[in-house]
């Protein structure tokens, strides 16, 4: 089965596709298996993230997401089709606070795609921060697929985003020394408000997507 997700998602123009045991919401307690998808963004678009987003950027955000929430449908219906039930989790959706209804950071480090930076974003193993990533969760078995997470961390001893950071968000601890504390949430989301109004009312900024080393330097 994990064979045959990969091979349709890998198709249909995914970047990465894993999979793990996860501990999903309490509403689907028994959807515990996750399928991760990757989506790499456009280098060329992500370069020019200098000083803020570009109307651009934000455009390439909002198709991103689309996309990848058509592929977890598709892997969800193929799923389905294997006697299994699932939930798509969207792309991109805050259901309380900034939180949405599942992390989607959570089921790619435990997929084995990569870690999380300073920056509290993913950091995918081949792409850096330069990614989008949709989950589909499902109560069929897919252990078949499951791989070890990963033990980079090329963090320790970097601050570039920290630097970089126009609401002074990031902390500069790493995942492992502050947990969900690494950032500053509220900072980040009232500084693109009020700084980006124009470019998709302030939902979007990506300075530390694009200053990120390990995205630049794949």
């Amino acid at each position: 089965m994990t064979d045959k997700i990969t091979k349709q998602l890998l198709e249909e123009g995914a970047s990465e596709v894993g999979f793990s045991a996860v501990t999903p919401p309490p509403e689907y307690s028994a959807l515990t298996n996750a399928v991760s998808i990757v989506v790499h963004l456009s280098d060329a678009v992500i370069d020019t993230v200098e000083n803020g987003p570009t109307h651009t950027y934000f455009h390439h955000y909002r198709t991103v997401n689309a996309f990848l929430d058509r592929l977890a449908l598709s892997a969800g219906l193929l799923l389905e089709k294997a006697g299994g039930k699932y939930v798509c989790v969207p792309a991109s959706q805050s259901t309380q606070g900034f939180s949405g209804l599942f992390s989607h950071k959570q089921a790619a480090v435990r997929a084995g795609l990569g870690t999380i930076g300073k920056s509290a974003l993913f950091l995918s193993n081949r792409f850096g921060p330069r990614v989008r990533l949709a989950t589909v969760l499902t109560d069929l078995d897919l252990s078949a697929g499951f791989r070890p997470m990963s033990d980079k961390n090329p963090c320790k001893t970097c601050s570039i985003c920290t630097k970089a950071c126009p609401a002074m968000a990031i902390s500069g601890k790493t995942f492992e020394e502050a947990g969900n504390h690494i950032l500053d949430r509220a900072a980040c989301s009232t500084h693109m408000k009020q700084a980006y109004q124009k470019i998709g009312r302030g939902a979007v900024c990506g300075i530390c997507v694009s200053v990120c080393p390990v995205g630049k330097n794949r």
